[in-house]
């Protein structure tokens, strides 16, 4: 098998979800009394991966989940969606403290950072992610943030469906519960692309072209 390398131009660090609401101990997840311990130990290996890329020219990308309060979709379904049925006020809701990107991640983004603003789990759907990367000259994705089975899976499964090559950060991605992590990285590996621990893919971007 061919040794897998990194070309930094063709690169792109793509950050997802890192909100108060999905990785903060004061945001709505955790005030459901979920464990935000495997969530929150995505920040360091972040942070390591954004100084890392920006060391090589590498661009990182930051999306934004974003819900309102008003959304009509939520009473449409017949099957309530989770953000009806699992919570009483939806996740992340526009425009308030849930929806920033938390304390720990903020010092890193600067007025050149782009942040993708999206609604659904994939970063694709409906946003200007796709028409930015292919404007960028990108092919490679690195995908960290939160969470694994749904918006790290999605996003994956949707980049891989667009033809970009991918690499998920294993010790970058988590959610609340630890076997649907390990069973999210799983079907990653075996389908859409590369597992790698975050010192693995340092090593791969220090080394890129």
């Amino acid at each position: 098998m061919e040794e897998l390398s990194l070309i930094a131009k063709e690169t792109a660090l793509l950050v997802i979800d890192m909100q108060n609401a999905f990785a903060s101990l004061d945001g709505s997840i955790a005030s459901k009394g979920a464990d935000m311990s495997l969530c929150r130990s995505t920040i360091e290996p972040i942070k390591k991966l954004i100084e890392a890329c920006r060391e090589v020219g590498i661009i990182d990308i930051w999306t934004k989940q974003e819900h309102y309060p008003d959304d009509v979709t939520r009473n449409k379904h017949r099957i309530p969606p989770h953000t009806k049925s699992q919570c009483s006020v939806p996740p992340a809701l526009v425009n308030t403290p849930d929806s920033d990107f938390c304390e720990d991640l903020k010092p890193y983004i600067t007025d050149t950072t782009e942040i993708i603003r999206k609604h659904r789990f994939s970063a694709f759907l409906d946003t200007r992610l796709e028409t930015l990367l292919r404007m960028k000259g990108i092919r490679f994705l690195i995908i960290c943030g939160i969470s694994t089975p749904l918006c790290v899976e999605t996003t994956t499964r949707d980049a891989y469906q667009r033809d970009f090559d991918v690499i998920v950060v294993e010790d970058g991605t988590a959610t609340t519960s630890k076997t649907l992590h390990e069973n999210s990285l799983n079907v990653i590996r075996t389908y859409f692309g590369k597992v790698l621990a975050s010192d693995e893919i340092v090593k791969l971007i220090h080394e890129a072209e």
